[in-house]
């Protein structure tokens, strides 16, 4: 994944349809909830998974604030959480709803 250091125009270049910035940070970041929190998904866990993708976003960030071509943007890092926030509230509705099916069905 070294998107965060490549140059904008590359990665213009490699898709063929151009969406918002914004949305494809949250989109990203949406997945990769949903990727860590298959790995380990207890409430516990949850925390944590928001917590250390949010800190990612973050670094990634910094880290692009120290590259030519590249900008910094907290606008960036609140399209990261919220795509983290997102996914972690459907996720919870899910939950919920699988258990008062299960309740239901006894």
């Amino acid at each position: 994944m070294l998107y965060p250091v490549m140059p904008n125009d590359y990665i213009s270049s490699l898709y063929p349809v151009e969406l918002n910035d914004k949305v494809e940070h949250a989109t990203v970041f949406f997945i990769l909830s949903l990727l860590l929190n298959r790995a380990s998904a207890t409430r516990g866990y949850r925390l944590r998974n928001v917590v250390a993708l949010s800190l990612f976003g973050i670094v990634i960030e910094l880290i692009q604030h120290f590259i030519p071509h590249r900008s910094a943007s907290l606008n960036d890092v609140f399209a990261n959480i919220t795509g983290i926030l997102i996914f972690q509230l459907l996720f919870s509705i899910y939950l919920y709803l699988s258990k008062r099916k299960r309740i239901i069905a006894q």
